[in-house]
């Protein structure tokens, strides 16, 4: 019984929704003169009627028919009911028998996706035969039926013209005017499909990236509208200018959406046919209105094509998006993934799982017994994941698994555990894998998540059986018992450079007139100690740091250069930048924004790059260099003469300053070599306008021959000993 009660319900609901909009579409519809006989530009109700099959199938049939009997029985109460009843026949019993034949052509889901896969032929079925059926079915009707004055016409009894206008406003009202109803059916009854159409085809065009074009958009069309609708008669805007509106539109597929135009058309439509004489200048007014709306409904069709079109590509744009995210021998999500992941989900904890004998058992078993080991691993550990934690694939013999913070270290063992308690199955074989983790905080920022994988990539091959999870930000002295030194010198290091226990020293660099400026050397406090950069300098490259490192330096520095003190001395400083730095895109506009924010001249800084730096082809490199040195910066060659260069490479060197490596200073007062290779380098860097630096100088012997040989600025323990910025 419930079941019944729900049926008769839903029929009463359909019956009471079409009774209303087919009288108010039939009040509303757009109606012209011809042959003094009022004539349909667009016949509404017969979009209400089809829009009401599309959106509740057969089940609408019945109270669809009882509501249009009830309403033309309510407007036509003179006529006779046999007659009503035969003109409501004429015009539901085609459209039912059109939507009968799609549904046994199409399936059950012919309704669904009206502008995509099925609109080709709902176009041909509803949008002209059914039109075409129903006024097929009029005429013959008409040829045995006698029906009155005011009926008659759309019968077969009037003129050529006012027939031909009589089929294209069944035309247009289907084809046209159907899919807007249909879709302001949905919206109006289904909370759901309202906030999907507004979160997905309405609200992203009105987004900051899109919102200018999308006004822009809309600004032009309600201009073009008020052109064409105005009563102010205008020979500019008249019928032959419909081409730059139909242009307008096809923009708009791209600007504010498929949907979004197609019910924009409607309702442009609507008021181009009902405001049809402000823009139809003719005296065949007639003619010319055929025409016209032939052209309406040739741009509907091509409209609709447009949008087909657009939206399957979109589709496949997102088809092809999601295979860019993900690994192809695997089936896991890739680093672009976990890139948009961390995007919509900020925060978090990044573990790094590895799977320690995987290369080895690799090599035996081949390539693809790695990829069937880590999507075991993804199907393992999804059962114990939360919503929105994920693996993804990395490199190597590695996945990296992203949880929420809480608990995570906990829960990390367990999965640790549970995957080593295992054993995968492989070609009839049972492999025993070992897994080893890594975790650490995701930090927002420009290149933090790089800098993160490496060192989570780093720490899990150092976790051995005894402790197999290890953590970046746990505190050195809960690990000492389990990890190498060397991971222990890292997380020092690492918490170190957090905590601010950077140091800065000076190593004077001084002229043959006692000019002079400042090497900047780095020292770091650990426990109480100052650690040297030969220790802590390797760490820091091998664990991607570099960039964070150099920044920091630069940070203190001018921290330093700020202060009072260092404004009026007015001293002149130079910064090593370790090579990734500079491989880094957008490396020298940060630290050009950072000298600029706080307002220290650039004049007073020489950046030294290495060799390989200087002579790089590498397009960020050699980018980085030029725009420091436009900013003003002064560029120094570090260790000349040791890697790259050469007197072909010297002649064309774009920089200021030339650092001679020490290896030809050390012996220069006993080898004839390096002496000729000092004379000739000083030789060259005067011809080219460059200063040349001698780095290691410790006797007074040494200062008096490079003095004599041309060398500029000395640096070494007998010029002076680095000291600690005050």
């Amino acid at each position: 019984m419930d079941i019944f009660f729900k049926k008769i319900q839903r029929q009463l609901f359909i019956f009471i929704i079409s009774t209303v909009l087919i009288a108010v579409s039939r009040h509303f519809s757009p109606s012209t003169w011809l042959d003094d006989e009022p004539n349909y530009l667009s016949w509404l109700p017969l979009s209400v009627i089809i829009s009401v099959l599309l959106l509740w199938g057969r089940t609408a049939a019945i109270p669809l028919t009882i509501a249009t009997v009830a309403v033309y029985l309510w407007l036509f109460p003179a006529e006779s009911p046999w007659l009503t009843l035969l003109f409501i026949g004429c015009v539901l019993a085609p459209v039912i028998a059109v939507c009968g034949a799609l549904r046994r052509w199409a399936g059950r889901r012919w309704r669904y996706d009206i502008m995509g896969r099925n609109g080709t032929i709902l176009i041909c079925a509803l949008g002209f035969a059914a039109p075409c059926l129903i006024k097929a079915l009029m005429y013959l009707t008409g040829m045995f039926v006698s029906f009155p004055d005011e009926l008659s016409p759309y019968f077969g009894m009037a003129s050529y013209l006012f027939n031909v206008i009589d089929v294209q406003s069944l035309v247009i009202s289907s084809l046209v005017f159907s899919p807007p109803v249909y879709y302001a059916l949905r919206i109006l009854l289904s909370p759901a499909f309202r906030r999907a159409m507004w979160l997905v085809r309405i609200k992203p065009y009105f987004s900051p990236a899109s919102r200018t074009k999308t006004v822009v958009w809309l600004s032009a069309l309600f201009f073009l509208m008020w052109m064409f609708c105005s009563p102010v008669s205008s020979e500019l805007f008249s019928a032959y200018m419909l081409p730059l509106l139909f242009f307008i539109f096809t923009v708009g597929i791209r600007s504010p959406g498929a949907t979004f135009i197609a019910i924009l058309w409607a309702i442009s439509a609507f008021a181009l046919i009902q405001c049809n004489k402000n823009f139809v200048h003719s005296i065949n007014y007639g003619p010319v209105l055929a025409f016209t709306l032939s052209i309406f409904i040739a741009f509907t069709v091509c409209l609709y094509y447009m949008i087909r079109i657009y939206n399957r590509g979109a589709r496949l744009q997102r088809v092809w998006h999601n295979h860019a995210l993900t690994d192809p021998m695997t089936w896991l999500p890739n680093l672009r993934a976990l890139d948009a992941h961390m995007k919509t989900h900020p925060g978090g904890i990044l573990c790094c799982i590895r799977l320690n004998n995987l290369e080895f058992l690799g090599r035996h078993y081949g390539f693809l017994m790695r990829a069937h080991c880590k999507s075991l691993l993804d199907q393992t550990l999804s059962v114990h994941l939360r919503p929105n934690e994920r693996v993804f694939q990395f490199i190597g013999c590695e996945v990296l698994l992203y949880l929420h913070e809480g608990n995570h270290e906990k829960r990390l063992r367990q999965m640790v555990s549970i995957l080593n308690a295992r054993r995968v199955p492989w070609k009839e074989q049972q492999l025993t894998i070992e897994h080893m983790a890594a975790w650490g905080r995701i930090m927002p920022g420009p290149g933090e998540l790089n800098r993160l994988l490496g060192q989570l990539s780093y720490l899990a091959e150092q976790t051995n059986a005894l402790e197999p999870v290890i953590g970046l930000d746990t505190q050195p002295e809960s690990v000492m018992s389990v990890t190498s030194g060397q991971v222990e010198l890292f997380q020092k290091i690492k918490q170190a450079l957090d905590n601010g226990q950077l140091l800065l020293v000076g190593q004077p660099i001084v002229g043959r007139s006692g000019e002079r400026y400042d090497e900047i050397l780095s020292r770091l406090m650990v426990d109480g100690r100052i650690m040297m950069p030969d220790t802590f300098l390797p760490i820091i490259t091998q664990c991607d740091l570099s960039v964070y490192f150099d920044m920091l330096v630069m940070a203190k520095l001018l921290n330093y250069l700020s202060s009072p003190v260092a404004r009026g001395e007015k001293r002149r400083f130079s910064v090593n930048l370790m090579p990734v730095t500079l491989m880094q895109n957008g490396a020298a506009q940060r630290i050009v924004r950072l000298f600029a924010e706080s307002q220290v001249d650039a004049s007073r800084i020489v950046i030294e790059v290495t060799e390989e730096q200087a002579f790089s082809t590498a397009e960020h490199t050699a980018r980085n260099i030029q725009l420091l040195r436009q900013a003003g910066f002064m560029i120094a060659i570090d260790d000349f003469g040791t890697g790259y260069s050469n007197y072909e490479r010297l002649k064309r060197l774009d920089a200021d300053i030339i650092k001679i490596d020490g290896c030809f200073i050390r012996n220069i007062t006993s080898s004839t070599e390096d002496v000729i290779i000092v004379q000739s380098i000083c030789a060259l860097a005067k011809y080219r306008g460059l200063d040349v630096v001698a780095e290691f100088v410790e006797t007074a012997a040494q200062r008096e021959l490079l003095f004599n040989l041309g060398v500029d600025y000395l640096q070494g323990y007998l010029v002076g000993k680095p000291e600690l910025l005050a």
